[in-house]
């Protein structure tokens, strides 16, 4: 009776320690499931940015009547929302909280990865997980890491454990004290002794002394268990020694291959059930340290930054039920790191369901160092080729320029000494004609009283002498006296002519004016159009060219007017080639009527400038070539024709030397215009 009192006290306690130890563990179990669920909920509603969704599920908790409280802080450790409205808003240390609470925390902050305790007291779980808050404006991965709290109430739970534990216990013991009874009585009489032998036997073989056997005689069933008993003991010694062998052979293999061999549970702990040695030298920890996680846990040495990646891709793999490869870095035991090659795959039974990860892990730290070595100078050889195509770069654009400089200097020279010349001819000329004009008036003169002087002679003397009759017969002096006059005023025109010509030339070439000085434009477009005379006239291919010259009233302009002059010659050398060239369909179109034709229109614009527009009836200009016409050598004229510098320079003495405007306008068969704006006064300039 005493017996089983005791045996039934001792099993109440023990059933109640037990239960007590099963429903912290449920509870653990329970609370890691839901914390899971919810932190992960919260997870996605924060990347959603719906907050009002974190608030509707926390609130939802506090209608189960195990969980105590369930508090969400941010990233300062100040309650965002919880199922009791009084923590809203407040700080942890304003709360009534464990004091290791803060610094868990920080850890689960850390390795970026919750984890469920057991309250000092015990009666209460509390989960403790991270919940990313939501990137930043510019952030990849979220910087603001907040904190799920969960208290999970045991201490109802186990009362509840304990009122059906005793009565229970009350029940068992009853039964028990009698079922002792007569077991004793029965034992008494006829089993101790024997059964004590037997028992002894299986201690020792409990104790790993499998060389120990029961030796019991008779035939009874005690006799029979002990027989089975030793057959049992052979049995297990024969398998023990046989997979110790085996495990032998298997150390032996894998101590001689390259990494770490392991098997583990995919549970919340990764608890590691076997490692080879080879982890030794990749983390700098001892295989033992991690076999059932018995010091340290493996998923502890990954890199925070890797390990949600790890998990992930883990979970990812296995649901599919495919092999995988990460790799990642772990912090060895001096701190270092190292980057490793993880190659396993998940072992499943009948139903699907995983039992462990089977895998190896290798040392790729030398490799990952060389793959950035070789990064790093194939940047360095991307950024030399980039350097170096940039000076081969600058080197052409500086030859270009230099060539282009070049040739705009030879051409400048060449108008500068053709202006030259055309100074020098015009003044070479001027004086004789000057000469020529200014005596014939008294040309006219002395050759008019000669004349009337012959007159008199004949109306006094009507007959000469025969010798004077036959020189006035053989010179035909009558014809002389009508024709005399005549030839005079044609000589008195020509003169004129030339005189206008040689200003022409002066007022064209301008060297007393390369200064900027006021200048009449009208009279440069005439010197130029004078100079280019012989071209516009009609040619046996092709009709005289009609000038049209619609003039407005202009003040005296501010500028460089031999430059000025240049580039009217070359605008007007273009439209006359292309008047001369153009094709005869293009001529036959309404807007270009057969005759060649050029317009000539000047005008004050607003703001102190004015507009000289040059038009003609040409074959017009594609897109694709008028995009190219100011650029220095571009020319369709054939070779030997053309330098491709006229617009070019052209464009640089309006627009850079006058601070001015000129553009081309132009379409196929609508003909071409070239229009240019300059300042009066270049104090006027606006660009």
């Amino acid at each position: 009776m005493i017996f089983g009192s005791f045996l039934g006290l001792f099993s109440f306690e023990r059933e109640v320690y037990l239960s007590y130890r099963r429903q912290e563990e449920q509870g653990i179990s329970d609370l890691k499931f839901s914390a899971n669920q919810i932190s992960g909920m919260l997870e996605y509603f924060y990347r959603r940015g719906d907050v009002e969704q974190v608030e509707i599920a926390i609130s939802k908790l506090g209608s189960d009547p195990h969980l105590r409280m369930a508090l969400l802080f941010d990233e300062n450790n100040r309650v965002i929302v919880a199922t009791r409205y009084e923590f809203r808003n407040r700080s942890i240390d304003q709360i009534s909280l464990p004091n290791y609470l803060p610094a868990e925390f920080s850890q689960v902050r850390e390795i970026m990865s919750g984890e469920v305790k057991l309250a000092e007291n015990k009666d209460s779980n509390w989960a403790i997980y991270p919940i990313p808050l939501g990137a930043k404006p510019g952030e990849i991965r979220p910087s603001r890491i907040g904190i799920l709290l969960l208290e999970y109430d045991l201490l109802s739970v186990k009362q509840q454990t304990y009122e059906d534990a005793l009565k229970r216990s009350i029940e068992t013991s009853i039964a028990l004290a009698v079922f002792c009874t007569i077991v004793w009585l029965f034992f008494e009489k006829t089993l101790t002794a024997r059964a004590a032998r037997l028992v002894t036997a299986s201690n020792n073989f409990s104790k790993g002394e499998l060389s120990d056997r029961a030796q019991l005689g008779g035939s009874d069933e005690i006799a029979q268990i002990a027989v089975a008993f030793n057959h049992m003991v052979d049995r297990i010694q024969s398998d023990t020694e046989v997979l110790q062998s085996s495990e032998k052979r298997f150390r032996t293999l894998v101590s001689n291959i390259t990494g770490a061999v392991y098997r583990l549970v995919l549970d919340s702990d990764w608890k590691i059930e076997f490692v080879s040695d080879g982890i030794s030298e990749i983390s700098g920890y001892p295989a033992s340290d991690f076999i059932n996680n018995k010091v340290r846990n493996f998923n502890k040495i990954i890199h925070p930054d890797d390990a949600v990646m790890v998990k992930r891709m883990i979970d990812k793999r296995i649901f599919k039920k495919q092999n995988y490869i990460l790799e990642y870095r772990i912090i060895r035991a001096d701190s270092s790191l190292r980057w490793v090659s993880d190659k396993g795959q998940g072992i499943f039974n009948e139903n699907g369901d995983l039992l462990w990860l089977d895998g190896v892990i290798f040392d790729i730290t030398k490799r990952k160092q060389a793959e950035a070595e070789l990064h790093q100078t194939l940047q360095l050889k991307d950024r030399l080729a980039e350097v170096a195509n940039h000076r081969a770069q600058k080197l052409k654009q500086t030859l270009q320029d230099l060539q282009q400089t070049q040739a705009q200097l030879i051409q400048t020279e060449k108008m500068s000494s053709l202006g030259q010349m055309v100074a020098g001819v015009a003044h070479e000329i001027n004086n004789p004609v000057n000469f020529i004009h200014a005596n014939l008036s008294h040309v006219s003169t002395y050759t008019h009283n000669l004349l009337k002087l012959v007159d008199l002679y004949q109306e006094k003397y009507p007959q000469p002498p025969a010798e004077i009759e036959d020189l006035i017969e053989d010179s035909d002096l009558e014809f002389i006296n009508e024709d005399l006059p005549s030839i005079l005023s044609s000589m008195h025109s020509g003169t004129n002519r030339i005189r206008e010509i040689v200003l022409s030339l002066r007022n064209f070439s301008r060297l007393d004016e390369s200064d900027l000085k006021p200048v009449n434009i009208h009279e440069g477009i005439d010197s130029t159009l004078l100079i280019l005379q012989s071209a516009i006239k009609a040619k046996p291919n092709f009709d005289e060219i009609e000038i049209v010259k619609n003039y407005g009233e202009l003040p005296l302009v501010e500028c460089y007017a031999g430059q000025l002059n240049q580039v009217f010659m070359s605008i007007f050398s273009n439209s006359i080639y292309a008047l001369q060239n153009r094709p005869k369909d293009v001529a036959s179109e309404p807007k270009n009527p057969s005759f060649s034709q050029i317009i000539i229109t000047t005008s004050m614009q607003k703001s102190g400038w004015v507009k000289i527009s040059i038009k003609d009836n040409g074959p017009g200009i594609d897109g694709a070539v008028k995009s190219k016409i100011f650029d220095p050598f571009f020319t369709t004229k054939p070779v030997g024709q053309g330098t491709g510098l006229g617009l070019s320079v052209s464009y640089q003495i309006v627009v850079d030397k006058h601070g001015g405007k000129l553009e081309c306008i132009s379409a196929v068969g609508e003909g071409t215009e070239m229009a240019i704006e300059i300042p009066i006064a270049r104090s006027k300039t606006k660009l």
